[in-house]
């Protein structure tokens, strides 16, 4: 017996040897390399990945006794952050998701998060890992639906699938999970135009043993059971923020929530008062009301929530902010107020505070009516104005780590001496306090190590900061509005920076010759007095965004700009910049918007800005540019917003414009010489608000399809580029004869402008029902036809220019029901009648509108309108028209009968030679008499 299990052990061994391999099961090392080989590894994360014992290949972690699989752990080492995406970007896997993987059979943990697998859905084959306890693929951008089969895992404890693009309905299945602990389905916030909508949760309160739930940023369309929720025993984190959620009870009867730590339900449209069983959520550490519209007061009960450490009660409608309730919550660090128009005194809040004020790590009452003395509240950080049982260690408030005072009415000097105890300070921010001074010593050395600094319109020049160059870890220093005269010093460039912020200052200077930030992501420089020469290298890897508009940069574009690979927003308008633009954009794929107007920029357009698929916003106007408009830029399918106006751009304008760019906002062509037809493939441009085509050669008769502009008649329909607080497009145009920059999103541009062209035929009357058009220009035409009636729909209209056309009939009443009408031009027409009168014509009285109009009459023209005149005047309208026929028809009998006679004299020369002599006869008589009768009347 002893001899057989001798011989059944060595088989097993011999059998194991065969599949296990240096200890590595052969079929899970094969099922590796295949998932391997599938991806693209930009930054090298399974360069580990060879060999024979998988189980020390990185990320993949083994049972130490049966050696098998039973993690697989491959998350990004890097986040991205809006723009802020390079290293995550050069280490995110992508391709495909081997269903080999279903090979580890004993996998429990699998996590490949934070990559990019942009191009793929959720495979469905996950659902059939029947071991798997944990499930991470957050923020690796997968679309489509979240697949049902997902809920066939029946033993997963943690699933978190935020920060991707699933659309449709949630599963329901996944209410099987019985022993989820953690869901979190947060939608990516970097894609606003996408919502998972939820049809009904009855599903989720299955869920009972679950501690952690996140559904943010899903349209949860009102299905919360508020009581259900309340039955979640064993909650501690719920997060419903920007889930479009109105409604929420005010009361619950008995709240079972006793393990509630975190509550967050920011950014709802709830509209009514505070929930009175909020308050008796006495183990909340974390509560976030903010921006959902709560109305009402936050009452005194607040106090009952004592273990509080962050409140945020921003942005909402409060009557009444009871701030002695707040002075209870003794462990408060983190508390934001911002935007509830508290009013008063400084001195007056923060005693209001009480205590707590020096406890505060963080503080943020931006957006309030605040004012006094801001001195009063940065020195009572430090020194004891308090009862004298409060510690020292509390009263110089050495904990304050983010100070957010802006967007106030404060007022005062700061010096050093009120930041002598700050030494925690990482963040301040006193930005939009216009009667705030800073004054520090150049030699000031801070007892702090800034992170970020906020002081936008504060008055902190004449001179540059010097304090800053000690700022060794600062990253963020926005300085937008602060008097600055002077150069910026050198050392400022060699700081770590990231966001750089120093517009609208009379910074003077040129930039370095090589543009060295490593680091840097944004760089504003924008509305100052910088000349010389546009940089020749620029080494920014990092770079998002560059503003150096409104100064006096001359040079060339280098082709190193196109070495930013993560460049977003470029800027470069209102300088001197000339030469022809490089030809490498597309090496810059995702960037968004292009605004070099107002230069000395030559050359045709090159072909490689058609491969900007994110291409937002370009603007070219004012330049020396000249050709055609490239064919490839029918693969900038994302532009909005194309200006390429007062430029020497030629020929015609492109069909496919129509067609391909169906979100344009804004298209500009003034002040070329495009020629042709305008293509009525431009009415499919539903989105249009704006149409620039004035000042060219165009030719034919005005599309009909204008009357397709939706946004045109919808007067609270607007689209816009949104880059957030970064930075908004300016609409450079004419309006009324005047330029003028009107800013983005354009409330106050929807325009028609194709004036100063060949145009002719009548107006389409599609047009005069283009309800919220609020400037219409088509003077300096051929156009002809009458103004109809229906023009009284156009309650929007502001600017209306018909002058130096052919048109005729009676100027309509119904132009003195536009009440928002106050510039107005018809003149040099063949208007008739009297000029209307009444509402708001009442109040254009310029008469010159009117001129050049001959049978015009009223108060406003040297002629009185009586009856005949009245009569006169239409009947010579009516009989202007006919005189046309009739002249039309001398001038056709004309070159008939002459042709005729020509054709005869030609053939026969026997008749030819007489006709002429008798011609000549005739005309010498004729002369005769002429000069006989002059002689007489000079008698």
């Amino acid at each position: 017996m002893k001899l057989f299990y001798t011989v059944l052990l060595s088989f097993l061994v011999t059998i194991t040897s065969h599949i296990i391999s240096n200890g590595c099961f052969e079929v899970e090392r094969n099922a590796l390399l295949t998932f391997k080989a599938g991806l693209s590894d930009p930054g090298n994360l399974l360069f580990s990945w060879h060999g024979q014992d998988c189980c020390k290949w990185s990320g993949v972690i083994c049972d130490d006794i049966a050696r098998r699989v039973v993690k697989l752990s491959l998350r990004n080492p890097y986040d991205c952050y809006g723009y802020s995406c390079s290293d995550w970007e050069s280490h995110a896997l992508s391709g495909e998701i081997n269903p080999t993987l279903l090979s580890l059979r004993h996998l429990t943990h699998l996590d490949i998060s934070g990559h990019d697998f942009s191009d793929l859905s959720i495979p469905k084959f996950i659902g059939s890992f029947e071991n798997l306890i944990y499930l991470n693929l957050s923020l690796s951008m997968f679309q489509g639906v979240i697949p049902p089969e997902l809920a066939n895992l029946t033993r997963l404890q943690f699933l978190d699938l935020r920060g991707s693009q699933f659309t449709g309905l949630l599963p329901p299945q996944l209410g099987n999970l019985s022993d989820l602990r953690y869901l979190s389905l947060r939608h990516s916030y970097s894609y606003p135009s996408y919502k998972s909508i939820s049809d009904n949760l009855s599903w989720l309160y299955r869920l009972s043993n679950l501690r952690y739930l996140d559904m943010s940023g899903i349209d949860l369309n009102n299905r919360i059971d508020w009581s259900a929720i309340n039955k979640m025993h064993l909650l501690e984190t719920l997060i419903f923020s920007r889930c479009y959620l109105s409604e929420i009870p005010t009361d619950l009867g008995h709240v079972n929530l006793t393990s509630l730590r975190k509550l967050d339900v920011f950014g709802n449209l709830f509209n009514t008062t505070l929930p009175n069983w909020l308050w008796n959520l006495t183990s909340l550490l974390y509560l976030d009301l903010g921006w959902s519209n709560f109305q009402g007061s936050v009452p005194s009960t607040l106090s009952n929530l004592a273990s509080l450490n962050y409140l945020s009660l921003a942005g909402n409608n409060f009557k009444n902010v009871l701030l002695e309730s707040m002075s209870k919550l003794p462990d408060l660090r983190y508390l934001d107020l911002g935007w509830l128009r508290i009013g008063g005194d400084v001195v007056n809040f923060t005693k209001s505070l009480g205590n707590i004020w020096y406890n505060l790590e963080f503080v943020i009452l931006d957006g309030n009516d605040l004012s006094g003395n801001i001195s009063f509240i940065i020195h009572q950080l430090n020194y004891n104005l308090v009862p004298t049982h409060i510690t020292r260690e509390i009263v110089t408030h050495s904990r304050l780590k983010v100070l957010d005072l802006s967007d106030n009415n404060l007022s005062g000097v700061i010096t050093e001496a009120h930041f002598v105890n700050l030494s925690n300070l990482e963040a301040l921010s006193l930005s939009g306090n216009y009667m705030l001074t800073l004054k520090m010593k150049d030699k000031w050395v801070p007892p702090f190590q800034l992170l970020s600094l906020s002081l936008e319109s504060c008055k902190v020049g004449p001179r540059f900061p010097m304090w800053l160059r000690w700022q060794t870890q600062m990253v963020t220093v926005r300085l937008s509005n602060t008097s600055i005269i002077g150069t910026i010093p050198n050392w400022f460039w060699n700081m770590p920076l990231q966001i750089i912020d120093l517009s609208y200052n009379n910074i003077t200077g040129s930039l370095p010759v090589s543009f060295r930030l490593s680091k840097m992501e944004t760089l504003d420089l924008s509305n100052n007095n910088i000349y010389g020469p546009f940089p020749t290298k620029l080494e920014s890897p990092l770079a998002l965004f560059i503003a150096l508009s409104g100064n006096s940069i001359h040079g060339t574009i280098p082709q190193s700009i196109c070495d930013m690979i993560d460049l977003g927003i470029l800027d470069l308008s209102n300088n001197a910049i000339m030469g022809e633009l490089p030809n490498c954009w597309k090496n810059i794929s995702i960037l968004e918007s292009i605004d070099l107007s107002n230069n000395q920029i030559t050359g045709e357009l090159p072909t490689s800005i058609g491969s900007l698929q994110y291409l937002t916003t370009l603007q070219l106007y004012n330049n020396k540019l000249y050709g055609e408009i490239p064919s490839s830029f029918i693969w900038c399918k994302s532009l909005v917003f194309l200006s390429l106006g007062a430029n020497n751009f030629s020929g015609t304008i492109p069909e496919w414009i129509g067609k391909q760019l169906k979100n344009l906002v804004v298209f500009q062509l003034r002040s070329n010489n495009f020629t042709g037809y305008i293509p009525s493939e431009l009415g499919n441009l539903a989105k249009l608000q704006v149409l620039d085509l004035a000042h060219n050669s165009l030719v034919g008769s005005i599309p009909s399809s204008f009357g397709n502009f939706s946004s045109m008649k919808n007067s609270s329909e607007f689209y816009s580029t949104d880059y957030g607080d970064v930075y908004k497009d300016i609409l450079y145009t004419d309006i009324n004869g005047q330029y003028m920059y009107t800013s983005m999103p354009l409330t106050c541009a929807k325009t028609i402008d194709i004036s100063g062209n060949n145009l002719k035929g009548q107006i389409p009357k599609e047009i005069w029902l283009l309800q919220a058009l609020i400037n219409l220009n088509l003077s300096k035409n051929g156009l002809i036809g009458e103004i109809p009636q229906t023009i009284g729909v156009m309650q929007s209209l502001e600017y209306l220019d018909l002058s130096f056309n052919e048109l005729s009939g009676l100027i309509p009443q119904s132009l003195s029901t536009l009440s928002s009408l106050h510039n107005l031009n018809l003149s040099y027409n063949n208007f008739s009648g009297n000029i209307p009168t009444g509402r708001q014509l009442d109040t254009i009285s310029d008469p010159s509108i009117y001129i050049g109009n001959s049978y015009l009459c009223g108060p406003l023209t040297n002629k009185s309108c009586s009856k005949d005149l009245a009569s006169l005047s239409i009947e010579s309208a009516h009989n202007q028209r006919e005189m046309v026929w009739f002249y039309s028809a001398i001038a056709l009998g004309f070159i008939f009968g002459f042709w005729s006679v020509c054709v005869i004299l030609i053939f026969r020369i026997a008749w030819s030679v007489p006709y002429f002599q008798r011609i000549d006869n005739l005309f010498d008589k004729m002369y005769i008499q002429i000069v006989l009768a002059m002689r007489r009347l000079g008698e």
